[in-house]
């Protein structure tokens, strides 16, 4: 083999191992990217889980009530109201 062709191979040896280098920092990039988006998207889960029981409490409800001035009504003053002979529960 002449001298000219075993440089030019060895260039483009050379070559193709800088864009594999190149190409394998892009891709770290994107993994550490990734995995910085799981787990703020973990820890937003975890804080929405943990907002949604609170929430979801029964002493949570009465207080937020008693904050809008509402209280617990004798059930003899509960009026059901009827459209067309047929209550709304049926009509969902």
């Amino acid at each position: 083999m002449k001298p000219i062709y075993v440089i030019l191979v060895v260039g483009v040896f050379m070559l193709f191992l800088a864009m594999e280098r190149v190409q394998e920092e892009k891709t770290g990039y994107r993994v550490a990217s990734l995995m910085e988006d799981i787990s703020f998207k973990s820890a937003r889960n975890q804080y929405l889980r943990y907002s949604l029981g609170t929430y979801k409490s029964p002493d949570k409800i009465t207080s937020a009530a008693q904050e809008l001035g509402l209280s617990v009504t004798d059930p003899r003053n509960i009026v059901v109201i009827k459209v067309n002979g047929d209550d709304f529960k049926n009509k969902n």
